[in-house]
């Protein structure tokens, strides 16, 4: 059986925190600097591969298959939601503000909908920073989630062992770190290497890696190696996000597969069931409540960043009323409309076939009481 609880994870949340943390910085919504805020990105995608891959493995284990017309229902009821609304005012404020654009806003949002927003960035279509931009690591994740779960499901059902599996990952993360280091190497658009897919998917695949990783087994001393490398690990990503830049040589020559891998070690360390250091730093409850608005917080920040200013009313002030305007409205999504939408997905939920203690064979359940749905902490960025 896979290792990992089911049950929600608060620390998850707080790395997500995090993660939207850094990224805001980076984008100076906050009156601070940070160079290597973008890796928070990085983070995310480590967690999303995470979390994904632990719900398949889970549910394989459980029910000897996966539903991938469940699973992509789950991912429409989690994401499209707060992206239709965010599209919608969008192109309102676009309509209102700049209506020379808007037609070219229209195609751009059609892109983002359709989940290409990170090759047309990447290409050079359009290098325009709109309000669509940033919907550039969602194409990137769902891009690969279209690919990864009926492969997954395939080798699972065709008996190859979950070490083989992760085997062929970490093989997978140095093609990649390769073939990007090509790329700089001749001469790339730094655009094509950091927002195409093909060099991006190195940090899900380590979040997948990492979700095949059995804990069940491991000793107290292995453990307490994990913990102290997970401590490492969260130093590293530190000193890089200081001191990082975006054109960087280093992080197109396996740096972001190192970024990527020190995610991983935290994201094993937190999600351990036996709590540790660092899974108490990120289980903090206001790093956990970002976390969970943390979707729509990524977008909408930089919606209210390209649009908005409070500037006459404020001063200098400007960048922290914009962002308490940004946890505002997140927070407003997702009480007020995200959540309410997200429920829908114990439909689509697998459930466990219920057996009888004395005989071990399968009982009925009466009509009037529900099969028990599996508790994940399938939150999403």
């Amino acid at each position: 059986m896979h290792s990992f609880r089911a049950q929600h994870i608060p620390a998850l949340d707080g790395l997500r925190g995090l993660a939207i943390l850094l990224v805001i910085i980076h984008h100076q919504l906050i009156a601070l600097s940070l160079k290597g805020g973008f890796l928070g990105v990085d983070l995310f995608f480590v967690l999303s591969g995470f979390l994904i891959t632990s719900l398949l493995l889970k549910e394989f284990d459980a029910t000897d298959s996966i539903s991938l017309t469940n699973f992509y229902a789950r991912r429409v009821l989690r994401l499209a939601p707060a992206l239709l609304l965010y599209l919608f005012v969008a192109l309102i404020i676009t309509y209102c503000l700049k209506p020379d654009t808007f037609v070219r806003e229209v195609k751009l949002a059609g892109l983002a909908l359709a989940y290409l927003t990170n090759w047309r960035m990447a290409l050079g279509w359009d290098y325009s920073l709109d309000p669509t931009a940033i919907i550039w690591s969602l194409s990137i994740e769902e891009q690969f989630y279209l690919l990864w779960p009926p492969i997954l499901l395939l080798a699972l059902t065709a008996g190859v062992k979950k070490n083989h599996l992760a085997a062929a990952l970490l093989l997978i993360v140095c093609a990649i770190a390769i073939h990007r280091g090509v790329l700089w190497s001749n001469g790339a658009e730094l655009n094509r290497m950091y927002y195409g897919t093909d060099t991006r998917a190195d940090a899900p695949l380590i979040g997948c890696f990492v979700a095949m990783v059995s804990l069940s087994r491991i000793t107290t001393r292995l453990r307490a190696i994990l913990n102290i490398g997970a401590l490492v690990a969260a130093v590293a990503l530190t000193v890089l996000v200081v001191t990082t830049s975006f054109t960087d040589a280093f992080l197109y020559r396996g740096g972001y597969t190192f970024v990527a891998i020190a995610a991983g070690v935290m994201t094993l360390s937190v999600a351990d069931p036996a709590e540790n250091f660092l899974a108490r730093v990120f289980a903090w409850k206001p790093l956990c409540w970002l976390g969970t608005i943390s979707y729509g917080l990524y977008l909408w920040h930089w919606l209210i960043l390209r649009t908005t200013s409070f500037y006459y009313l404020v001063g200098r002030w400007d960048s922290g009323a914009r962002l308490i305007c940004a946890v505002a409205v997140a927070a407003a999504s997702y009480y007020l409309f995200e959540r309410r939408i997200t429920k829908l997905k114990s439909r689509f939920s697998y459930q466990i076939p219920t057996t009888s203690v004395r005989t071990g064979t399968l009982v009925t359940i009466s009509p009037t009481i529900p099969n028990p749905v599996i508790k994940t902490s399938e939150q999403q960025i």
